[in-house]
């Protein structure tokens, strides 16, 4: 249930599948073997462990469809709803931290007096192929390491060193304050 496609088609690691049968095994010896009077607890035999079995199996197979039922219901494409505001419900990667990002970025540009990036740059709605998408994430996320680099004390040295046209290998390359 956990997978984003069909289970059968995106499995986990081979260890955490035979980890998952070793467990199964156990259990169902258990089951079928138990009888420990402190507990009052008895064996249900082979029979009712093939039922169980056999109940499991036939009930794996529609969760997958059950999965994408409510994946569809809860991202509110189901009733033509925004739900994206409500953190829990987001589709966006890391919970939108990258678009806050992107908006520090803004700010600190817009307070230092520079030019914002073109308006591309930072749009979300746009029809470009997926290798477009990508350069244009790769723009934003150079972006933003850029105006980090530039509010840490190594960055801003290394910067001030560029724009003086000095050679920065000269310099000592520890940086104290």
């Amino acid at each position: 249930t956990r997978s984003r496609s069909w289970s059968f088609a995106e499995r986990p690691g081979f260890l955490l599948v035979f980890a998952f049968f070793v467990a199964q095994l156990i259990a169902t010896l258990i089951a079928v073997y138990a009888d420990w009077p402190f507990t009052q607890i008895k064996g249900i035999g082979w029979g009712w462990a093939g039922v169980v079995w056999l109940y499991n199996i036939i009930t794996y197979l529609p969760l997958d469809i059950i999965k994408f039922l409510i994946r569809y219901t809860l991202s509110g494409k189901a009733w033509d709803l925004v739900i994206d505001q409500r953190i829990a419900f987001t589709r966006k990667k890391d919970f939108g931290k990258e678009e806050r990002e992107l908006k520090w970025a803004h700010a600190q540009r817009t307070l230092h007096g520079l030019q914002p990036p073109d308006a591309k740059m930072f749009s979300e709605k746009g029809g470009y192929n997926e290798l477009n998408h990508m350069a244009e994430e790769a723009k934003r996320r150079a972006e933003i390491a850029r105006l980090r680099e530039l509010h840490t004390l190594k960055g801003h040295v290394e910067s001030v060193v560029k724009l003086k046209g000095l050679d920065i290998e000269t310099i000592q390359q520890s940086y104290t304050v």
